[in-house]
């Protein structure tokens, strides 16, 4: 039974798998062909050796034409001499010199006096023996030019044993001659039909050829035929021709991949587990579209199974065929839009490459910035470059193009295919969990864009407009004013100061929303608490803010604020380093904070915009309870009065926004539509909880009705 996979690289010395066995010796009608086994094998004739004069000369002539004679006969070329249609059965060894010779296959090893004289014979199964005399690996020898051609022609660079027309060796197993046979034959018939001696050469390959692989080619046609679409894994290779596009399932995903190669596999204790498919599929390196390799292993297994039964199926062959071919064009065309950055909805689960094998998984329910240049830039572990695909055509129309810079990059059209082929995932970062992470394609959404909310917004009007004046000249990416150092102050520092729950984060989750640019959250925790380490952290984040012309909120900013002291070094070196990759900030900034006065002096001059948020006014916060009920899946039964005794209650936007919520919770319970009992149920849960936070007595936690405690005791919770 001939091997499951060839060697990928079989270099000089290295043992390559035993051949079968199969030789046969013809006449020069070719009538006649033996299997040997290597048991009966018909002992070969010796190498033509030259016939020595036995004519009466003198011992001088005899000398001098002797050496003569034999020195032309060794040097003559087999090219003069007639080629015989024959299969010859050589061994190729190395002399005392270290030069190898070839010698037909006998118990009595003799070196033949002519170098090339196996040339004479159309096909030779030669034996390589390295320099230690141990037999390496066994070819095919095709001396006829013409035959030499056809093969070069119809095979070519066959991945593991590439043609060379010139000289033609073709490695045991001969894989290649099995998927190319009919290929061979119908072009060879057609190539040879004037040309006799060629013919009769070639209908003596494909002879050899059909003999050799008699079991594998029954079994390979009652596999594709239809009838039993199964297979053993002994002849499972013979279902894998160079390019053939193979089905697979990689983290729940269908993929598809072209196999170039395949090759035994080997576990530890030298035990063949399987076949190793070198395969290609095709990527985005965030410069060029390509191809990328892949391994991908076949497992061994015993009996004949069913193609449906394997996790690798050529694709031609799978039941389902035309549904995945279907479903993975889809993803590929959705693949090719998202080339480039682009800002998008993202629900599902996204993965990262572990470090020795496998994938870590990561649950992500957010928005996420597509971009593999970014990628390969910031998460340089995970980096690849790929194989640019040729050019089919000089210029491709725009496929995709960079949303969020000032660049655009025309991509050619992938073909069917190519689409096919791409990979699953496209690679990103996740706002949500702060990562660089590959997200799968189908998972990914168009974002709506909530451009209403700055309308809804409750900010003073005169500082409402001017935000969104400045922030709406600044993402325009129109010439404007500049510093009198290039690159410095082109940045928008906004401060919003105020109590909490007064509205500052979403005054910066509105701006982003109605600029339609993503919103990078941090808090000054997020940043470290060591100068060095702020630094990296801080260039980085603006780094990718800037790059994707995103608004960047650090929250809680009072740390990198504060005035400096003469003895805190360790701040000093915070603020510093704050103030310097602040100064060379081109995108929109906002930072929150409660302690304004506090500032450092040299930050007062970097703000473009403060804003004073105070305490909500009873107007403020109906508004609030408006918006916020408004947001009520299914409305609510509330009625303008109804929202103003809520709004009596002395809650901030956040707490407001809170009771909602679980207001609603609790009539989704109970199946009724959220009314005001409810609310006002949770609004004094709330009013007990800040009337106990602000207790300066303690909390008294005695029972009602129950009997009242000593002081001592009742305060134990202060």
């Amino acid at each position: 039974m001939a091997p499951a996979a060839v060697t990928e690289d079989v270099p000089n010395g290295t043992p390559a798998q035993e051949p079968v066995k199969a030789m046969c010796t013809c006449t020069c009608k070719c009538t006649e062909t033996n299997r040997v086994n290597g048991h009966d094998e018909t002992k070969p004739q010796d190498a033509p050796e030259h016939k020595k004069d036995e004519t009466s000369q003198t011992d001088e002539k005899r000398d001098s034409d002797t050496e003569d004679s034999a020195t032309d006969d060794k040097d003559k070329p087999p090219e003069d001499q007639t080629m015989k249609c024959e299969f010859k059965h050589l061994d190729r060894r190395y002399d005392e010199k270290d030069e190898h010779y070839f010698t037909e296959r006998k118990t009595e090893i003799e070196k033949p006096a002519q170098k090339d004289w196996w040339r004479l014979y159309a096909f030779c199964l030669v034996k390589h023996y390295d320099h230690r005399g141990e037999h390496d690996n066994t070819r095919l020898y095709v001396n006829p030019q013409p035959l030499r051609q056809l093969l070069r022609d119809v095979i070519g660079d066959y991945p593991s044993d590439p043609i060379d027309v010139d000289d033609v060796q073709i490695e045991a197993p001969y894989h290649a001659l099995f998927h190319y046979r009919k290929e061979l034959q119908v072009e060879g018939v057609k190539r040879f039909t004037d040309d006799q001696e060629s013919l009769q050469h070639f209908n003596l390959l494909m002879d050899w050829i059909n003999n050799h692989f008699e079991s594998e080619i029954a079994a390979y046609e009652k596999c594709i035929s239809g009838e039993i679409r199964a297979i053993s894994y002994d002849n499972a290779w013979t279902l894998l021709p160079p390019d053939t596009i193979v089905h697979c399932k990689i983290l729940d995903q269908d993929r598809a991949y072209r196999v170039r190669r395949y090759y035994d596999e080997y576990d530890e204790h030298a035990n063949l587990v399987g076949m190793t498919l070198s395969c290609r599929y095709i990527d985005f390196d965030g410069e060029n579209v390509g191809t990328l390799k892949s391994h991908l292993t076949f497992r061994k297994y015993t009996g004949v199974v069913q193609l449906s039964e394997l996790d690798i199926v050529p694709l031609h062959l799978h039941e389902d065929a035309d549904g995945i071919r279907k479903t993975l064009l889809a993803r590929g065309r959705k693949w090719e839009k998202h080339l480039g950055q682009h800002y998008v909805q993202y629900n599902g689960i996204a993965v990262i490459k572990k470090e020795m094998q496998g994938y870590a998984r990561f649950g992500v329910n957010g928005r996420v910035m597509i971009d593999c240049a970014t990628f390969h830039r910031l998460a340089a572990d995970h980096s690849f470059v790929v194989k640019k695909l040729p050019s089919s055509r000089p210029k491709a129309p725009s496929l995709s193009s960079i949303k969020f810079t000032s660049e655009t990059k025309e991509y050619e059209p992938l073909t069917d295919e190519q689409a096919m082929l791409t990979n699953a995932t496209v690679r990103g970062y996740s706002f949500t969990i702060k990562r660089f992470l590959e997200f799968f394609v189908d998972k990914l959404e168009p974002i709506q864009w909530n451009t209403s909310c700055f309308d809804g917004l409750v900010l003073d009007p005169t500082i409402k407009k001017t935000v969104q004046a400045l922030v709406s000249n600044h993402t325009r990416e129109r010439p404007g004013f500049d510093d009198i150092v290039k690159g410095k102050g082109q940045g928008l520092v906004c401060v919003l100061h105020g109590p909490p729950g007064v509205g500052k984060t979403l005054t910066a989750e509105c701006v982003a929303e109605y600029v339609q640019r993503p919103l990078y959250m941090v808090s000054s925790g997020d940043l470290g608490c060591v100068s060095s380490e702020l630094d990296a952290q801080l260039t980085q984040i603006m780094d990718m803010t800037a790059t994707w012309r995103a608004v960047l909120l650090i929250d809680e900013a009072d740390i990198f604020l504060e005035q400096r002291a003469l003895h805190d070094l360790h701040r000093n070196a915070m603020v510093s380093v704050f103030l310097r990759v602040l100064e060379y900030y081109t995108g929109i900034l906002f930072l929150t904070t409660n302690r304004v006065t506090t500032f450092d002096e040299a930050f007062k001059s970097r703000i473009h915009i403060p804003i004073r948020y105070t305490d909500l006014s009873f107007e403020s916060k109906l508004q609030i309870w408006k918006n916020f009920c408004g947001m009520v899946p299914g409305g609510v039964d509330i009625d303008e009065r109804g929202l103003e005794r809520l709004a009596e209650h002395d809650l901030n936007g956040r707490q407001i926004k809170n009771a909602v919520k679980a207001a609603e919770s609790l009539a989704s319970f109970e199946g009724v539509k959220l009314d005001l009992a409810r609310l006002l149920q949770v609004t004094k849960i709330q009013s007990v909880f800040e009337k106990d936070l602000s207790s300066v007595a303690g909390v008294d936690y005695t029972a009602p009705g129950g009997r009242v405690r000593d002081a001592d005791r009742r305060n134990m919770f202060l």
